[in-house]
Parts: structure tokens; sequence; C-alpha cells
């Protein structure tokens, strides 16, 4: 006798959509946290650079080699599509391939 339950099949399917979101960040980028709340240290030094207020929302960057953004800066973007379309132009921008499992995901919403 089998027991379906549909929020574990929910559960797991999300957690493998976002395990491929983590696959896509770890492939095609080189992921830093910059903490925003930290006034000391490294963290510090990096707000000051990229002109980022202490406290704020959380940022998705996307840089190049020298530190440049790829593509403009954005705030509250806290979707899982929302994140997968920045990440679909960063490489479009930095002239790289996007990997069709990223662009499944965008779709995703």
């Amino acid at each position: 006798m089998s027991i379906y339950r549909p929020q574990v099949d929910f559960a797991l399917a999300w957690l493998l959509i976002i395990r491929a979101l983590v696959k896509a960040i770890e492939n095609e980028f080189h992921p830093v946290l910059v903490y925003n709340n930290q006034r000391n240290g490294m963290d510090e030094k990096l707000l000051e650079r990229f002109n980022e207020p202490a406290w704020n929302y959380q940022v998705i960057r996307f840089l190049d080699a020298e530190g440049r953004d790829i593509i403009p800066r954005k705030d509250r973007v806290w979707t899982l599509g929302g994140v997968a379309s920045r990440m679909m132009e960063a490489l479009a921008a930095a002239g790289r391939p996007i990997p069709e499992y990223l662009n499944d995901l965008a779709k995703r919403g």
C-alpha cells in the first residue's frame, strides 16, 4: 500500500531546483559573500569600494575579473527565476554560453 504525500513531493522538487541553481552559480561564477552589516576588515573595504550601504537589502552583483559590473547593479532580486534571469543576462553580457538548465530555471519563476 502506497501513501501519496504531495507536501513531500513538492519539497523534494524544490530542493532539486535549488540544487540546480547552486550548481549553476558554482559552475559559471565565482561566488563571494560580503557581509553588509559588519564594519571592519575586508567586508568594510569591499562595501566602500562598491559604494554599498551598510544594512542594505541583499544584492547579487556580477563582476568581471577587474571588479567592474558586467550588468547594472540591482537589489531586491529574491526569486529563483529572478536570480536565474540575472545570471543569464550576465553570461550573455560577458559573451559566455548560457547553459540550457539555467534557461529552464529562469522559466520556473
